[in-house]
């Protein structure tokens, strides 16, 4: 049957088809107070491999503990020496002074790359090019024996100006700012350039859409591959003992020069640059979840989500009863 308008419907039938979904006092679907927990599946190859590695790992240690080659008596007598805790204070002290002098050497190469001065721009990819290719270790052999090319500077002796500590400082610290130049940079062009221009035309200059647009988006770029390099930066301070640095590995080795307990006192090093390496990963790890602010609110939403969901569903029943 078709109604006078011929579009095939029957008006009579209308309002039974619309009581068709009509929901009756009494069918409201049910509400959950508590929030929804999903039971997760039992991860079995996880297990299995934790266990397989476990044993593997008792094992060596194990077969290594009663081992009277490696006399773990002299590493404990080691440990906590007082020579060695020193090379420990200067290692500490050569990382974290390089790695202050590359970052502000890298910031300054980073904008002359990013400067529309083509000149500027030049010197600093020529800076970078040169100070990544040239290996560390190298560097730092150059700077100790610089008195071969200039035996004074400023009227001073070159050798009691550059000592081992210095060389491997200036050769630590130029090498490194190579690297963090392009970490700096990346963290830069992250940011949009349209920000940039859009501060400008509200008239700020571009020295203050560095420091209140770019820096505080970019600074979130540049921490975790930064915090990356000051562990390899703790690493990499082993290399001047080759010129008498007076750091961990260079006390192990006098050490070791005197009493041939080689393998126990090169354990003390590993041990030392193991902790150390530790607590600046800790210590990276708390410094991104400060300034990275995507991964905090995710957690806090997570945190959260259970108890906005027995909220919620209060208030639904509440609301129903009522």
């Amino acid at each position: 049957m078709t109604d006078h308008h011929g579009d095939g419907l029957d008006p009579r039938r209308a309002p039974l088809a619309a009581a068709h979904y009509v929901r009756r006092p009494g069918e409201e679907p049910v509400t959950q107070n508590a929030p929804i927990r999903a039971k997760q599946r039992m991860k079995y190859g996880q297990i299995v491999t934790a266990l397989v590695f476990v044993a593997l790992l008792s094992l060596l240690v194990a077969s290594q503990a009663k081992n009277p080659k490696i006399e773990w008596s002299v590493t404990a007598q080691y440990v906590f020496h007082p020579v060695v805790l020193g090379g420990v204070g200067v290692t500490i002290q050569l990382s974290v002074i390089a790695m202050l002098i590359s970052i502000a050497l890298a910031f300054v190469v980073a904008l002359m790359i990013q400067s529309q001065n083509k000149v500027a721009s030049l010197l600093g990819r020529v800076y970078v090019w040169f100070f990544r290719g040239v290996p560390m270790l190298v560097q730092v052999l150059l700077w100790y024996n610089l008195a071969i090319l200039f035996p004074t500077i400023l009227g001073y002796d070159t050798n009691a100006l550059i000592s081992g500590f210095t060389a491997g400082l200036i050769g630590l610290s130029l090498a490194e700012s190579g690297y963090m130049a392009e970490i700096i940079r990346s963290g830069f062009l992250s940011v949009p350039a349209g920000q940039t221009d859009a501060a400008m035309s509200m008239g700020l200059t571009r020295g203050q859409a560095l420091r209140r647009i770019v820096l505080p988006q970019s600074i979130r770029v540049i921490i975790p591959p930064t915090g990356n390099q000051f562990i390899g930066m703790l690493k990499a301070s082993s290399l001047v003992s080759v010129i008498g640095g007076s750091d961990l590995l260079t006390r192990v080795q006098l050490i070791y020069g005197q009493n041939f307990k080689i393998l126990p006192l090169l354990i003390v090093a590993v041990l030392w640059y193991l902790v150390l390496v530790t607590v600046a990963s800790v210590g990276q790890h708390f410094l991104e979840k400060r300034f990275n602010a995507s991964q905090t609110r995710p957690q806090q939403a997570r945190k959260t989500a259970p108890r906005l969901q027995s909220e919620r569903a209060t208030a639904a029943a509440n609301g129903g009863a009522a």
